[in-house]
């Protein structure tokens, strides 16, 4: 099983604020973090020391920090679909029956720039790589404002022009600190159903229990995995007390995937463009899957930003 290594990590700061990545273990954000005086704050969830130190497996990485999604987001059935004429088989993920989250966060990038409070680095998925016949190009860029974080994500198709467009799914995700899930709020038009196996099967309503258009907590007795449609590109986290995350996004991330283990140390909102197995819904009729498509030579752009206060979120009346 291949070993993602993290050093040498790369440090970005900017008036008190502390960021680190790791090009080399998928083009992830390993820590976030802000000083204030004598306290530091972690604003994502750090990646262990252990993992610092020797790297993790690339199909059982830690539950931290924040990585990309790409060339598409959460599952696909089996590993399977047909895509113009193709019939394609990918790698399924170790101890799942589906293809999981894509292939970039299990490789290395390339470090391409660095200015101290700003990075950028690149991934290159050559042709036929885990069964995928599509070769492109990524770039990430991160940039580090106080209070601030700003992650972009290019996918450029650079592959045979004899091939069909690709299809295309991207996205981020981001492991939050459990704490900031007392104080949750976004809108959604939509709420993906999903079998035992966290693969999407309908559409519909979204039940007043998973309703987050007014400000609640994320029960800690729950398991969710929910995948939401119609998102506004808007999002609010709060500890409750005196830390809040705001968070935005570009159009194309119409999706928000929340997953939140029963009684864990973190939660995630994930930022994404579609609903999980997008490529096999679509082709089977469901609309406003989120499911992209990229012709060879033409780049796919989406971004998202977190802004961090030291402000409280006043709760509703």
């Amino acid at each position: 099983m291949k070993t993602l290594l993290l050093p040498p990590e790369i440090s970005l700061g900017n008036d008190g604020w502390h960021l680190t990545l790791s090009p080399a273990a998928g083009g992830r954000v390993t820590s976030l973090r802000s000083s204030q005086g004598e306290r530091e704050i972690d604003w994502i969830v750090p990646m262990p020391e252990q993992c610092r130190r020797h790297g993790f497996p690339a199909s059982a990485w830690p539950k931290a920090g924040i990585y990309p999604l790409l060339p598409f987001s959460n599952r696909i059935r089996g590993g399977r679909f047909s895509w113009a004429g193709l019939a394609l088989d990918l790698p399924l993920h170790p101890g799942e029956r589906h293809a999981m989250h894509g292939f970039g966060h299990r490789a290395e990038w390339q470090l391409l720039d660095c200015d101290g409070s700003s990075a950028a680095m690149l991934y290159v998925h050559e042709e036929d790589d885990n069964g995928w016949p599509w070769r492109f190009e990524a770039k990430q860029t991160i940039s580090l404002a106080a209070g601030a974080l700003a992650m972009k994500m290019e996918v450029t198709s650079t592959g045979n022009t004899a091939l069909p467009p690709m299809p295309l799914g991207a996205g981020f995700h981001p492991y939050f600190p459990r704490r900031f899930a007392r104080q949750v709020s976004f809108a959604a038009q939509q709420l993906w159903q999903a079998d035992a196996e966290h693969v999407a099967i309908g559409v519909g309503e979204i039940p007043p229990q998973h309703d987050y258009r007014t400000l609640r907590s994320i029960p800690p007795e729950e398991e969710l995995t929910l995948y939401y449609g119609g998102w506004n590109g808007q999002a609010m986290l709060g500890d409750g007390r005196q830390h809040c995350i705001a968070i935005s996004a570009s159009p194309p991330l119409s999706h928000l995937v929340l997953h939140a283990p029963k009684a864990g140390e973190y939660f995630c909102i994930e930022p994404v463009t579609h609903v999980a197995d997008a490529v096999n819904l679509a082709q089977s009729g469901f609309p406003d899957t989120g499911l992209k498509t990229l012709a060879a030579g033409r780049t796919f752009s989406c971004d998202f930003r977190m802004a961090f206060s030291s402000l409280a979120i006043p709760e509703p009346p």
